[in-house]
């Protein structure tokens, strides 16, 4: 599936809109364009202008990018109003390009892709490619509805099944040092069941072949949303932050990229779409180039 979100600089300027005014917080795309700030990070990095980057995605995420109900060509969430604002300001376009969740990185690093969506900032990633960060993790749960395990934190996991994509936080580091402490306490250790993504994380849930799945805060509030049968059962305040990859010598785009959603954090809007997508205004950082 592919997606383009932000026109060019001239039909911005022009008038057009991805959305009603209710629907999109001000400042809007158009308003970016048109922002003096904006205009001179054009000039600054004048290669972006009319450039169409592709942005890697391995699955769809309740309120970070997925298909909307009534047209399911066109993705929203968090990171489509994010990019359609930073495409306004640098004078890029851009593109979706669906594939599998372990092989992002290695198509950062590859060059197939510009950027990917919003990630975990761990640091066996930072290893590989850098990350322009801006907000801070909070972890969700979704489980069957009725919490038949009566799943109440992370502690209640010791010998439960979490279903979660190969290469996530969930898998290679929150299940992992859980099973240590419920090891260390006589209990069964934490089964993790590897999945390719979010929607078949979500149907292992439903199958029963998982008791619970781990996901960003704002994932699991929009998959309870649109599943009756689903219901959310914990929140967990991780030590991690969020961030858009780029390939670490991509030194151009990183430092754009790291500049456009200054200005954007600066007019307020990041909490707002924050707030919109269910991650939550408090969560908001200020921007970082990591890596």
């Amino acid at each position: 599936m592919k997606r383009l979100t932000s026109t060019f600089v001239a039909a911005l300027l022009a008038g057009a809109s991805l959305a009603s005014a209710e629907d999109t917080p001000s400042p809007t795309p158009a308003e970016f364009a048109s922002m003096p700030a904006c205009e001179a990070l054009r000039s600054k990095y004048p290669s972006l202008t009319g450039k169409e980057l592709t942005i890697g995605l391995g699955g769809y995420n309740k309120g970070f990018q997925s298909p909307k109900a009534d047209d399911p060509d066109t993705l929203e969430g968090l990171d489509p109003d994010m990019f359609d604002r930073l495409g306004a300001c640098l004078g890029f376009t851009y593109k979706f390009q669906l594939g599998a969740f372990n092989v992002l990185i290695t198509s950062l690093t590859s060059g197939r892709i510009d950027m990917g969506p919003s990630l975990y900032v761990t640091p066996a990633r930072l290893e590989q490619v850098a990350f322009v960060s801006s907000y801070q993790v909070i972890d969700g749960s979704v489980v069957p509805k009725g919490n038949p395990k009566n799943l109440q934190s992370l502690d209640d996991l010791c010998g439960m099944t979490i279903s979660a994509a190969a290469g996530t936080f969930e898998a290679t580091t929150l299940a992992p040092e859980q099973t240590k402490k419920c090891l260390e306490a006589d209990k069964p250790a934490v089964d993790v069941l590897l999945v390719q993504n979010t929607d078949n994380a979500i149907l292992a849930v439903q199958s029963g072949r998982a008791d619970i799945h781990l996901t960003s805060a704002a994932v699991a509030r929009g998959l309870v949303a649109a599943d009756p049968r689903l219901e959310r059962a914990f929140d967990v305040d991780l030590p991690i932050r969020n961030g858009y990859p780029i390939a670490k010598d991509n030194t151009e785009l990183r430092s754009a990229v790291t500049e456009g959603i200054a200005i954007i954090q600066g007019t307020g809007v990041q909490k707002k779409l924050l707030e919109k997508w269910g991650q939550g205004g408090d969560a908001e950082r200020p921007v970082e180039n990591l890596g």
